[in-house]
């Protein structure tokens, strides 16, 4: 029998030109859920899956009908979840988590009951940074896009006074969070071209918030004509742009 090798996982850089997973974050009422689900309007993302953490899918189903919702409660309950999306057959091709802040904040409140922690606060923050990055690269590296909707924070730096705009990741974990994911776009509202206020992803080239790309993207995705807010489907014609104008 011939043996196997590591050439049995090489693919053209073009096949992997694609979002393996991203971080929505904005206050609420930007649409990060909406935008996340979207995802079920493209045939490659579709069926989605929301794990609905926060309690905050409602209304998502009044757009997308045929998207599928699960609670998990608890830490545990999305430890679980966690495990069966990784470990079994279930056809889903985009998977949103909602939201990672309140995730972590479960996650934390777990890592306090352990022994080894009691009194020992740097004890429970190394495990949560652990935690989340365990988490979020498993999600990165899973056969699905991954997306995390989150909540921002607003940093100040002490020496400047400069305000910045980031995703609310608690502990150190803030630091190495963000270099995982393929895209991290902040929701927000602009004036597109006819004068209309509308919901935008900013993803680039700002000095007062934190975002990341790895496509070229413009600074700003501005939704369809006649739409509310972006899609998904904007987000990945602007990866195709970006690449047909390398």
């Amino acid at each position: 029998m011939e043996k196997a090798t590591f050439l049995a996982g090489v693919e053209k850089a073009t096949a992997v030109d694609k979002i393996n997973s991203a971080i929505f974050f904005g206050e609420y009422g930007t649409g990060k859920t909406w935008l996340a689900a979207s995802a079920d309007d493209i045939e490659d993302y579709a069926p989605v899956l929301i794990v609905d953490i926060e309690g905050s899918a409602a209304g998502v189903g009044r757009k997308y009908p045929n998207v599928d919702i699960i609670k998990a409660a608890t830490h545990n309950q999305l430890e679980f979840i966690v495990t069966e999306l990784l470990t079994k057959e279930h056809g889903y091709k985009t998977v949103i988590f909602d939201t990672l802040n309140v995730a972590q904040g479960r996650a934390e409140k777990e890592f306090r009951k352990r022994p080894e922690n009691a009194n020992n606060k740097f004890g429970v923050w190394a495990d949560l940074k652990d935690w989340t990055l365990d988490f979020v690269r498993k999600m990165h590296h899973a056969p699905f896009m991954a997306i995390f909707i989150a909540h921002p924070q607003v940093d100040k730096d002490e020496n400047t006074g400069k305000m910045t705009t980031t995703v609310k990741i608690a502990g150190s974990a803030k630091t190495d969070v963000p270099t995982v994911p393929d895209l991290i776009g902040y929701l927000d509202f602009d004036v597109n071209e006819d004068g209309e206020t509308v919901r935008v992803l900013r993803v680039g080239r700002s000095t007062s918030i934190i975002t990341k790309n790895r496509f070229g993207l413009p600074d700003t995705i501005y939704p369809a004509p006649g739409a509310q807010g972006p899609t998904i489907y904007d987000i990945q014609s602007e990866i195709i742009k970006a690449k047909e104008n390398e």
